[in-house]
C-alpha cells in the first residue's frame, strides 16, 4: 500500500514537472522574441525557428495550445488556436524551397492533434507540388519568406 502511494506521488511529481517545464516555455514566448532580422532568422536552428515563429503567431493573436515535442511530433510543431478554429503549425527553416512533404506531415497532423486548419510556416519558399498540395486540400495555408517577414513585423508592433 505505501509503495503505491509512493508511485503516485513521484507520478504526480513528474506530471507537474514537465507541466512548469511546458508553461515556463509558453510564458518565455514574448512579441518582443519576434524582433528578428531576416538573416538572424536565416541563421537559426529548427528548434530556435520553432520558438521564434511561436513568438510570431501569439503576436498576431493566436492563442498558442502546445509546442509540441522536437522529434516524433507526428508532423506539426506548434498547435494554436484563432477564433475557435484549432490549427496545427509546420515549421520548416531551410535553405531551399520547401517540398510537398511538408504538407503531407501537417495535413496528416491535423487528424492527429484533432485541427480544423494547418499552416507551414518557411523562412524560405515552397516548391510548386507544394502550393498545388495545399490549394487541393483548402485547409492549408503555405506562409513563406514574405509572409513571415509580414506577420513577424505585425507581431512586433
Amino acid at each position: 500500500m505505501k509503495d503505491g502511494k509512493i508511485m503516485i506521488g513521484i507520478i504526480i511529481l513528474f506530471a507537474a514537472y514537465l507541466f512548469c517545464r511546458w508553461m515556463l516555455k509558453i510564458m518565455k514566448l514574448k512579441p518582443k522574441e519576434a524582433d528578428r532580422t531576416i538573416d538572424e532568422i536565416d541563421k537559426m536552428t529548427g528548434e530556435e525557428f520553432e520558438l521564434f515563429t511561436a513568438a510570431v503567431l501569439k503576436g498576431c493573436g493566436f492563442i498558442i495550445e502546445e509546442l509540441t515535442k522536437t522529434t516524433g511530433d507526428y508532423g506539426a510543431d506548434i498547435i494554436v488556436s484563432f477564433a475557435q478554429i484549432r490549427i496545427a503549425v509546420q515549421c520548416k527553416r531551410y535553405s531551399h524551397p520547401v517540398g510537398v512533404k511538408a504538407v503531407q506531415e501537417v495535413i496528416s497532423a491535423m487528424k492527429h492533434y484533432d485541427c480544423e486548419e494547418a499552416i507551414v510556416i518557411t523562412n524560405n519558399y515552397f516548391t510548386n507540388q507544394a502550393e498545388i498540395l495545399a490549394e487541393d486540400n483548402e485547409v492549408v495555408t503555405l506562409w513563406d519568406r514574405n509572409k513571415l517577414i509580414q506577420m513577424r513585423n505585425q507581431a512586433i508592433k
